[in-house]
């Protein structure tokens, strides 16, 4: 009986991918990556998505989706989780806490879920219609901590280098004083010793503690990620490991140290990290996308300061080197698939009042611009865009010293209703004159109040949408 039963469980994975193979080949299946740090809002991102094209031909508004626009659309359904060994992305939970009296925001990603739509539609062009006008688009979208992001440079560092990219980060104005106790317990440990691993292990504790510090104080250039969000690896000795200081790093250009020092366990750890835990989640994952969403939350970083701004430009920067970028062919999509669509999108625009919205679109290319500029290059499209996937706050006008304004209205995260001109947004990179001077507030809204039954209000995500699909459901 059980032969049997493995027997039909074999059958039927072979059944769906085939099914999936043949949808690749067939242009009807598209894998989406929503990238974005922490904070940058993937969760109610992928949450809007999915309620967006549920309701799509109810209470959506879509108008720049041209699916929806031109009356093609049958429907959209979710379909059973693509890769059982992954956690289902939670859409029931997001919308119970956005429907809750008061509503609250979604829980953040802890861990890597996906979630699968099918997309039915009339075509309308091609000869493929005369034979058959009902077409299916298979959307598959994946959503993973944004803290998890950042390590997937360290498959082209060593540990000696990796320890000169984080020393150079520690040793900045900001954050040295944030890494004090990690510092002067480091400079306790002899590398040629015998290995301690309790040391190791305590050692390793703080430094994860600073990271957790730095997070917490608003910086994004965080390593390694399993340190701040561990999942099934807490605990575990392979992250038990830490950057050395310079002196540690010339001291170990020039000697060799014995088998199982403290030296050789920590070299040890983070090869064991670099191949067990980052390749795997990069192979897994990250080689297979064919479009991509970059979230990126520019005004808490303008809210914190010059060193955490400039911080998440070197992050973004940082990370999009480690996608697979470039023009998509029938064998590429279906062996070495990339990513031949991409938007930048700015998050939480509902929280800068819509004058400020081109400004914020132009500080967002501003930060990206020598990435984009090589993705342009490789043949990748490109759009930027200021989005809120949840809006939370409503525009409004007010007269100030004699002069008409527009406003925020909202609610703050007690209930309590807000009334506000946040600030103008900077049109480039600010410069440090502009630190000096700038007197923006950009606050933290409540989700808004609505109908249970009614889709999320939104900025752009039909624009969105359109530049994601929309040439895949023609």
């Amino acid at each position: 009986m059980k032969k049997y039963l493995n027997s039909n469980h074999f059958i039927d994975k072979v059944k769906r991918n085939v099914k999936v193979t043949g949808a690749r080949l067939a242009d009807r299946h598209l894998n989406l990556a929503v990238t974005g740090l922490s904070g940058s809002g993937k969760t109610a991102f992928i949450t809007s998505i999915i309620n967006q094209l549920l309701e799509a031909n109810d209470s959506a508004e879509l108008p720049f989706f041209s699916v929806v626009r031109e009356e093609r659309l049958y429907g959209v359904k979710r379909e059973a989780q693509p890769n059982l060994s992954l956690r289902r992305f939670e859409y029931e939970r997001a919308m119970q806490a956005l429907n809750a009296n008061p509503p609250v925001w979604p829980e953040s990603t802890t861990g890597i879920s996906q979630v699968r739509l099918h997309i039915r539609y009339r075509k309308n062009h091609g000869l493929s219609r005369y034979i058959s006008e009902d077409a299916k688009l298979i959307l598959d979208i994946t959503d993973y901590p944004g803290e998890w992001l950042l390590d997937l440079p360290l498959l082209e560092m060593d540990y000696l280098q990796w320890s000169e990219h984080c020393e150079q980060e520690i040793r900045s104005n900001e954050r040295q004083p944030i890494a004090a106790e990690f510092l002067a317990l480091r400079e306790s440990l002899n590398l040629g010793d015998v290995g301690d691993e309790l040391l190791l292990k305590n050692i390793a504790s703080v430094y994860t503690d600073y990271l957790h510090k730095c997070r917490a104080a608003g910086f994004q250039l965080l390593q390694p990620g399993r340190f701040i969000l561990p999942g099934e690896l807490a605990g575990a000795p392979v992250l038990d490991f830490f950057p050395l200081s310079e002196e540690q790093i010339q001291q170990l250009a020039n000697n060799n140290a014995k088998k199982g020092s403290n030296r050789d366990l920590l070299f040890r750890r983070y090869e064991h990290y670099q191949e067990q835990v980052v390749k795997p989640f990069y192979v897994q994952h990250f080689k297979r996308f064919d479009r991509q969403v970059v979230l990126v939350d520019c005004l808490s970083a303008l809210n914190h300061g010059s060193a955490h701004f400039n911080d998440l430009q070197r992050a973004l920067n940082w990370l999009l080197t480690s996608f697979e970028y470039g023009k998509s062919n029938v064998l590429s999509r279906l062996f070495s698939p990339k990513i031949d669509k991409l938007i930048f999108a700015a998050s939480k625009a509902d929280h800068v009042t819509p004058d400020q919205q081109s400004n914020l679109v132009k500080l967002l290319d501003s930060m990206l611009h020598n990435a984009r500029k090589q993705m342009q290059f490789d043949g990748v499209s490109t759009e930027s865009t200021a989005i809120a996937a949840i809006r939370a706050s409503r525009a409004g006008k007010t007269v100030h010293q004699g002069e008409n304004i527009q406003i925020l209205q909202g609610s703050d995260q007690a209930g309590d209703p807000i009334r506000l001109f946040p600030g103008d947004v900077p049109s480039k990179c600010p410069d440090n004159q502009f630190w000096q001077s700038q007197g923006f507030d950009f606050p933290k809204f409540a989700p808004p109040n609505r109908a249970e039954n009614q889709a999320l209000p939104h900025i752009r995500m039909d624009r969105v949408l359109e530049f994601i699909l929309g040439d895949k459901i023609q």
